[in-house]
């Protein structure tokens, strides 16, 4: 709980920092969207071992930014992630579908490239996530069920944290700038939340996104 709160705290300060910065630096609001892959860390996966296979998920979303100087900028991410984790094993096939709602802070070093239309960069920051809904889907033998996971036996914490890292490339296009991510989510929360289960799960997560942003300012 600690740690949400310091996070929780961490995004009120750079809206704060952001609000400041706004009158005199350039910046920058957009929407993005593409697709997850995701898997399951922790004991889970040493549990499972090979039969843990990538799930494929969509994402969605929109950001804030402001250039704090010619090679920093602070932005603020929000969005609509599919995570979750499929299993398979002697015909059978679980997937656990878990879509949540995603802040991230990105503090991002700009590489500026004189006389060029594209700027390369590389981020890293905190997230903090609010699950919507968790199911689970079993497949054997030609016939599927779906349930949710708590009455599959397999109950999940609502909140997750962690810390992402990655990088992208923003390019000139008209009035604004089309941008290209790709980026590392690390969940470091225990989802598990099976009662006397000491075995820890937690969310793994790789995203690769296009966007537009809007750019204001000086």
């Amino acid at each position: 709980m600690k740690r949400v709160v310091h996070l929780t705290a961490a995004v009120a300060l750079a809206l704060l920092i952001m609000s400041g910065q706004a009158q005199a630096q350039n910046m920058r609001a957009g929407v993005n969207a593409g697709v997850d892959f995701s898997t399951l860390g922790g004991d889970i996966a040493e549990l499972v071992g090979t039969g843990a296979k990538t799930k494929t998920g969509f994402s969605a979303g929109a950001f804030f930014g402001v250039d704090v100087s010619s090679m920093f900028r602070l932005q603020l991410n929000g969005q609509y992630a599919q995570k979750g984790a499929k299993f398979e094993e002697t015909g059978a096939t679980a997937t656990f579908d878990v879509p949540y709602i995603e802040f991230l802070l990105p503090v991002t070093l700009l590489i500026p490239i004189e006389n060029s239309s594209f700027t390369p960069r590389l981020y890293a920051g905190p997230s903090l996530a609010f699950e919507m809904s968790c199911d689970l889907k079993v497949e054997f033998d030609g016939e599927s069920e779906t349930m949710d996971c708590d009455d599959g036996g397999a109950p999940t914490k609502s909140t997750d944290y962690g810390v992402f890292f990655g990088g992208g490339v923003d390019f000139a296009v008209g009035s604004g700038e089309l941008t290209l991510d790709v980026l590392y989510n690390l969940g470091l929360a225990d989802l598990n939340d099976f009662p006397d289960d000491p075995n820890t799960v937690k969310n793994r997560n790789i995203q690769i996104l296009l966007g537009y942003a809007f750019l204001f300012g000086n």
